[in-house]
């Protein structure tokens, strides 16, 4: 039998009874027949689920307003709305009502303050559906939480004792707070609240509130759980910091490009190399094999991080996907007139940014020299040098040979922050791994 069928039959058993309501004029019954048609809608139907989103490492705020019957005013089950857009499941006995400072005898109870901790809905625990304590559960633990909280009735002189618990994966008590509440049903400020911060990360926390006791001696008859009002549940999860790519790759570095893996493109006992290397007899060039496996891991760090580098002007794209190794240009949002050229195993890139002009050259290709007796083969992740009008910064990456050079504009005399080493190093680690159509192919 259908969903729409098993409304009109409902439906049309309530609507049957109306002309005799009508005929006694009778008020209390219209509101019954309203009460359980919405009832009825609601069940079958379901409500409108929970719209906002948000992502790891932001605060989030659950206000409850997205939640709410077809008239507004029908209480509505809360249980897995907030599990898909913010990975937050409520336990049993849990409603969402709106706050009006009524009673409705026709749908349990409204939420008796005359407006929630923000809008006009609030959630409900009751103890006789949902037992002893609130439960809330988070899809992935979070590190803080907070929620305002109200007692749900009772007289101007009654104390309350509002309790939360956070528990880890394992159910294990890692973070506990308590409050002292007075009710007051004229509270437009909802002033009480409780803010848990674990030793860990919080999967679940319970929440109850008790009457309290006037004394110890009569504690163990006067403390009972009582139904109560949650409002404003705030989380954050803690986004520990990640290093970008290039940063991560030049600490873990140890030396230069491993140049045996290389592949000899010109030595010295080819003809056409003696001439291109004379100054070097004893010179071979080879072609250095990049670590693709690194390169890749770099480009889904960079995703997780959601790092992307600037645009390159007219025909940059087209060098890009030419190259056979990867480009480091600069990070989307900081620089202007991004231009891109060089052929399959050398590239530059040279942009704008901050009044001063940068270059990155990169190549595979390197020429090696038989080392000198006693020389060193210790090289450091970066190497600075300068010139009266520049400071370049030299490194190695994935297999590749790098130069950044900043362009001091006027020499030191007219900018002399343009030679801060460790500037420009905060530069070489910022840097934007990219890599064309070539270099998807793995060359």
């Amino acid at each position: 039998m259908g969903k729409r069928l098993i409304i009109g039959m409902i439906l049309a058993v309530a609507v049957a009874a109306t002309p005799l309501l009508a005929q006694d004029n009778n008020d209390r019954g219209r509101q019954i027949l309203e009460a359980l048609r919405d009832r009825i809608v609601e069940e079958i139907e379901g409500v409108e689920a929970a719209e906002e989103t948000t992502q790891p490492g932001e605060a989030t705020l659950i206000d409850f307003e997205a939640i709410r019957s077809r008239d507004g005013r029908t209480p509505v089950t809360l249980d897995n709305q907030y599990e898909q857009s913010h990975g937050v499941r409520f336990g049993k006995g849990v409603s969402v009502h709106r706050c009006s400072g009524a009673y409705d005898e026709f749908s349990t109870s409204l939420c008796p303050y005359p407006r929630g901790a923000s809008g006009e809905r609030a959630a409900m625990f009751d103890v006789q559906t949902g037992g002893a304590a609130m439960n809330i559960d988070f899809r992935e633990p979070v590190d803080s939480i907070s929620v305002r909280i109200n007692p749900s009735g009772g007289s101007e002189r009654s104390q309350f004792l509002a309790q939360a618990v956070g528990l880890d994966a394992n159910g294990a008590r890692i973070a506990a707070d308590s409050i002292s509440l007075a009710y007051n049903q004229n509270n437009l400020n909802w002033p009480y609240s409780l803010t848990l911060e674990g030793d860990g990360p919080i999967a679940r926390v319970q929440i109850a509130v008790t009457t309290q006791a006037a004394s110890l001696a009569t504690a163990r008859t006067q403390s009972q759980p009582v139904r109560f009002f949650i409002d404003d549940l705030a989380f954050s999860r803690r986004v520990e910091p990640r290093t970008p790519p290039v940063a991560a790759a030049l600490a873990a570095q140890d030396g230069p490009p491993r140049v045996g893996r290389a592949v000899v493109v010109q030595s010295p006992r080819v003809g056409p190399a003696q001439s291109s290397l004379r100054l070097y007899p004893a010179a071979v060039r080879k072609r250095l094999a990049i670590d693709w496996d690194a390169v890749d891991a770099a480009l889904t760090d960079q995703d997780a991080l959601g790092l992307s580098a600037v645009a390159p002007n007219g025909a940059g794209q087209g060098f890009v996907d030419r190259a056979e190794l990867p480009l480091l240009l600069p990070r989307a949002g900081t620089a202007s007139g991004l231009q891109i050229f060089g052929n399959v195993d050398t590239v530059n890139a040279v942009w704008r940014d901050d009044g001063r002009d940068y270059s990155v050259y990169g190549s595979r290709l390197a020429t090696v020299i038989r080392k000198a007796d006693g020389a060193s083969g210790v090289q450091s992740a970066i190497t600075f040098s300068g010139t009266e009008d520049e400071l370049t910064a030299s490194f190695s990456l994935f297999g590749a040979s790098y130069t950044l050079t900043q362009h001091c504009i006027g020499g030191a005399s007219s900018d002399p922050a343009c030679y801060d080493r460790a500037a420009l190093g905060e530069i070489a680690e910022s840097l934007v791994v990219v890599v064309g159509d070539a270099g998807r192919a793995r060359p």
